[in-house]
């Protein structure tokens, strides 16, 4: 049986095929991304057997397990009519997949402050509406692109909406979790702060439909993009830039 570096390894060759089998139009490409997110969920439970927690520990397993969130999203538009969509959502899963490479891929085990039903039920949520936004992200730029498909453009507005419900849900779990771990629902911690930023502008992109004037696919394209950034900022940004945040990598 493969250990998890097997997995690891295995998983990012599935990917790159994958990625080559797109730029070929091969009919692979679907099979081999379906067989690389299967290869890499085990990899994560294996993680999770051996620290019998959900892994999401430290740098490594964040940026490991938001990659596998966004290829199981590639994977399940993989039908999508737009090549600039589907590549945009698999180049988002393999350039955090590829960051990976650069971490400690040892085990750690969750600080105490982790150990809640909350967390595990907050984090996944938040990174299930990354991956979604992000594929709303990749259809605007199609859109943008000249992509008018319908498909497309529902994808678009579809998963814009899905993600901002499940991002929702994550905010209230988020809150739960914050008032067991520091004592408060709410922080004036830079990735709290900008997760309520993020969430205040899918409330208002799910909301044009209200408004004749802005119902247009190229407004919603533009915005869509606008969010990813805001996303990546959100994340990413935040962890890094501001490194003494509760939410710090480090």
């Amino acid at each position: 049986m493969l250990g998890f570096d097997g997995l690891y390894y295995s998983a990012a060759l599935l990917y790159l095929l994958c990625g080559v089998a797109e730029l070929a139009r091969s009919d692979l490409r679907t099979a081999l991304l379906g067989t690389g997110v299967v290869v890499h969920g085990l990899g994560l439970l294996l993680r999770a057997l051996a620290i019998a927690y959900f892994p999401l520990t430290n740098k490594f397993e964040s940026f490991y397990a938001f990659s596998w969130a966004a290829f199981a999203c590639a994977w399940v538009i993989s039908g999508s009519p737009s090549r600039v969509h589907r590549g945009f959502v698999w180049t988002a899963g393999a350039v955090f997949y590829a960051w990976t490479f650069w971490f400690d891929r040892g085990t750690f085990y969750p600080p105490p402050l982790m150990v809640t039903v909350w967390y595990p039920l907050h984090v996944p949520a938040s990174f299930a509406a990354y991956a979604l936004w992000t594929s709303a992200a990749g259809a605007g730029l199609a859109v943008l692109l000249g992509a008018r498909y319908p498909a497309t453009v529902r994808a678009l507005e579809r998963h814009a909406f899905w993600g901002w419900c499940v991002f929702s849900v994550s905010m209230v779990f988020g809150g739960l979790w914050g008032y067991v771990a520091w004592g408060a629902y709410f922080l004036w911690d830079p990735k709290v702060i900008w997760s309520v930023i993020l969430w205040l502008f899918y409330s208002g992109f799910v909301h044009l439909g209200r408004w004749p004037t802005t119902n247009r696919p190229a407004v919603k394209a533009r915005l869509a993009l606008v969010g990813f950034l805001a996303v990546l900022v959100a994340y990413v940004g935040t962890s890094w830039v501001f490194r003494h945040g509760s939410h710090s990598f480090g």
